[in-house]
């Protein structure tokens, strides 16, 4: 059977995310109307602006501008992965925007995220930031590949074949590091990105120092995820002081189910096309075994079955492609968005505690005794503080992140579109290749 080659025209998630935090620039000019006199020179003394002070003058503060946004230091690539025995290790490449020439290569292994995002949970203030979620650990034992064969290809086994003691072979999908690759990848564009989490030193440090830092076992409790649930349908259904925060708590428990349904029913459709492809394959190759006879009147259908089954290779082929791209486009911002609006629900989670501690804390300074009125009140200074200071990060945090998500999915349909209509165009032209050679085949049998 021939080769055929089909162009793959598969979408890279490439590039960087760009800061959204908008340059807030102002400056205010003073147009003073210069009178000029018979000489032709200004004449300052009758302009009123010489009667005004100056800031200087005046002992005035000299008017500040608002900072500059954060501006992120380094591009991140995860380049490559390899299995060591059980333990996946990733290459990753890092270089400094300002500097080209400083690049910096290292090897992490999934545990070294994890303590990575330990870190920058516990080291800063995120209250009110949205934490970009970090990608579900790798399976790489064969248990593992055998149930994620059967939720892609469904529980089925290559028919007619069979080992040594006669027991069908099972279908196995191999490892999917490069889809590893580009979710550990974008997790790591979103952390150096964030105008906080970006200029922490954790980062810095696992990008750049080759040896992996020295991290301790984090323990999950299945206790600890109970409470918090309960605590969050507890809290969850308490009514906010502020309509715009009520009504975002209201959006992303509806959208968070929608992206979450999305996402399953889409990924239904790539698993579709490649258990169409796997029949196709079979399809051709039973057929490019029934046509390797050259003799005696079956030579006419034999070469037919040979012709045919290179077209069903040419269809199977493409349907292959298609599911890579559908996976790497659309597919992969819909999972990750999926994981993103959970860590929306966090923030939005932590932010009603605050309120709750502030709401608490008024209540017991209306209820406290006058010897107590005074501790009772700085406690409720103090949660009314952090309340107002988590709000505000919140809703800057919040508008950032939709306009966002709003690009990266507008990115992704573009090139979803695209990458559909570039296989569909190379499928079609080798298709047509096959009809046209199964016209003009000689199919007049000539006898002996």
């Amino acid at each position: 059977m021939r080769s055929v080659v089909l162009y793959r025209s598969v979408i890279a998630q490439e590039g960087e995310d760009q800061d959204v935090t908008s340059r807030l620039t102002s400056s205010k000019m003073d147009n003073a109307t210069d009178e000029t006199n018979t000489n032709g020179t200004a004449d300052v003394s009758d302009s009123p602006e010489a009667d005004q002070d100056t800031p200087e003058s005046s002992g005035l503060p000299e008017p500040t501008l608002p900072p500059k946004p954060f501006e992120p230091v380094f591009t991140v690539k995860v380049t490559d992965a390899a299995k060591d025995g059980e333990v996946v290790k990733y290459s990753l490449k890092t270089a400094k925007i300002k500097s080209e020439s400083e690049e910096y290569k290292v090897v992490r292994q999934y545990e070294d995220f994890e303590w990575l995002e330990h870190c920058l949970i516990t080291q800063n203030d995120i209250g009110g930031i949205i934490v970009p979620p970090l990608p579900p650990k790798p399976s790489t034992t064969a248990q593992s590949a055998e149930a994620r064969s059967k939720k892609q290809l469904g529980n089925k086994k290559r028919h007619g074949s069979d080992d040594e003691e006669g027991n069908d072979i099972k279908l196995v999908v191999g490892d999917e590091f490069e889809k590893d690759c580009r979710s550990l990848e974008k997790y790591l564009q979103l952390v150096v990105t964030h105008p906080i989490l970006g200029q922490d030193e954790s980062i810095t440090k696992f990008l750049t120092v080759r040896e992996a830092p020295t991290r301790a076992k984090l323990k999950k409790s299945i206790f600890s995820n109970l409470s918090k649930s309960l605590g969050e349908a507890r809290k969850g259904g308490h009514k906010d002081v502020n309509e715009f925060f009520q009504k975002e708590r209201d959006t992303v428990n509806e959208v968070s189910l929608q992206m979450k349904e999305a996402k399953e029913n889409y990924m239904k459709i790539v698993y579709g096309e490649q258990r169409v492809a796997v029949g196709l394959s079979h399809l051709s190759t039973a057929l490019h075994l029934g046509g390797q006879l050259q003799e005696g009147a079956d030579v006419v259908v034999n070469k037919l079955f040979t012709q045919f089954s290179e077209g069903l290779e040419d269809a199977k082929q493409g349907l292959e492609v298609m599911a890579v791209n559908d996976e790497n486009t659309l597919g992969f911002s819909l999972d990750l968005y999926s994981r993103y609006l959970e860590a929306e629900k966090e923030m939005l989670y932590r932010r009603t505690c605050k309120m709750m501690e502030f709401e608490a804390a008024t209540k017991a300074v209306e209820k406290a005794k006058p010897q107590k009125r005074q501790m009772a009140e700085a406690a409720r200074d103090k949660a009314e503080k952090e309340f107002e200071d988590i709000s505000k990060a919140a809703e800057k945090e919040l508008k950032n992140f939709h306009h966002q998500r709003v690009l990266t999915f507008q990115d992704s349909l573009v090139r979803h579109a695209d990458a559909k209509i570039k296989a569909a165009r190379d499928t079609y032209a080798l298709l047509t290749k096959c009809v046209t050679a199964l016209k003009t085949l000689d199919t007049n049998f000539k006898p002996l």
